[in-house]
C-alpha cells in the first residue's frame, strides 16, 4: 500500500529533517516537499531521495494543492507540517483500516502534542465516532487533528482541491466538504502522529484563525450537536486530565501561544 505525503516547508525549519525521516519509516511513503522556489535548488541538494516542487501563488493551501495534483499512483495521501512526524506503528492501523474497508474514504487517528525538543506535553482531543465529526464542526469543535488524518486518493479527488483564500483554515474546510460530501471516515485508536508545539505559533494569527473557522461554521447547515459534544468530552476525560496533570487548567490556546 502506497501513501504520498505532502509537507509545505519555507526549507528554515530546524525539525525538518527529523520529519523527512519520520516519512521515510513508512513502508510505501513517498515524501513530496513543496517550497518557495528560490529555495527549492538547496532543499532538493539537502533531500536528493525526495520530490521537491516549487511552489507558485496561494501561500499553505496553494502549495498543498500543488501536492495533490502532483504525477504519482499513490492509493492515499495525507499532509503534515515540516516539524511533525509520522508514527510508523499508527499509519499501519489507518492502512489497515482502509485494506478491511474498501468504502472507507479517510481515517483519523490521535496525535500526540510535542514540544521543541520530542518531549510529551499531552494529545490532542478527537472524536472517537465518526458519526460526531460534522455537528461538532458545525459546533464550532475540531474534532479531529490534520497530522493524524489520512485520504484515499479517490476520495480527496473527490473532495477537490483546497481553497487557497484561506489561511490558516484551509483543512477545517477541507474536513467539512468532505464530510458533506458523503465520504465515509473511520476513528483509528492509535498515535499515527505528533504535532510539535512552539512559542506563539498561532497568538499572532488567533484573529485570523478565529475569524476563518466561523466562516466555515456559519456556511453549514445547523446540526444537533448536544450528544455529540458529551460523547467528545467523555472519550476525551484522559486527554484533558492529562492536560491537567503537566500544565494545570489551561485551553488549548494557551498551550500554544506558550508551547
Amino acid at each position: 500500500m502506497s501513501i504520498r505525503v505532502i509537507t509545505a516547508t519555507r526549507g528554515d525549519s530546524r525539525h525538518l529533517a527529523a520529519t523527512v525521516a519520520s516519512v521515510a519509516t513508512i513502508p510505501g511513503a513517498r515524501h513530496l516537499l513543496v517550497c518557495p522556489a528560490a529555495a527549492r535548488e538547496g532543499i532538493a541538494a539537502k533531500y536528493p531521495a525526495l520530490v521537491v516542487l516549487a511552489e507558485a501563488k496561494g501561500g499553505l493551501y496553494g502549495a498543498l494543492n500543488l501536492g495533490l495534483d502532483a504525477p504519482g499512483d499513490e492509493e492515499f495521501v495525507t499532509w503534515i507540517n515540516d516539524d511533525d512526524l509520522l508514527v510508523p506503528a499508527g499509519v499501519a492501523a489507518a492502512l489497515a483500516a482502509f485494506a478491511a474497508d474498501p468504502a472507507l474514504g479517510a481515517t483519523y487517528g490521535r496525535v500526540t502534542l510535542i514540544d521543541a525538543a520530542g518531549l510529551r506535553l499531552g494529545e490532542l482531543p478527537v472524536a472517537h465516532r465518526d458519526a460526531d465529526l460534522l455537528p461538532l464542526i458545525a459546533g464550532g469543535i475540531m474534532p479531529l487533528a490534520q497530522p493524524g488524518t489520512i485520504f484515499r486518493r479517490s476520495a480527496a479527488a473527490r473532495v477537490g482541491r483546497f481553497e487557497p483564500a484561506y489561511e490558516l483554515a484551509g483543512d477545517l474546510d477541507y474536513f467539512a466538504r468532505a464530510l458533506q460530501g458523503g465520504v465515509a471516515f473511520a476513528f483509528v485508536n492509535a498515535e499515527v502522529a505528533q504535532f510539535r508545539l512552539h512559542a506563539g505559533q498561532l497568538s499572532k494569527d488567533e484573529n485570523a484563525a478565529v475569524i476563518e473557522q466561523a466562516h466555515i461554521v456559519e456556511s453549514l447547515p445547523p446540526l444537533p450537536a448536544l450528544s455529540a459534544r458529551w460523547r467528545f468530552r467523555l472519550a476525551n476525560v484522559p486527554v484533558y486530565l492529562e492536560r491537567i496533570r503537566r500544565h494545570g487548567f489551561v485551553r488549548m490556546r494557551s498551550l500554544y501561544r506558550h508551547g
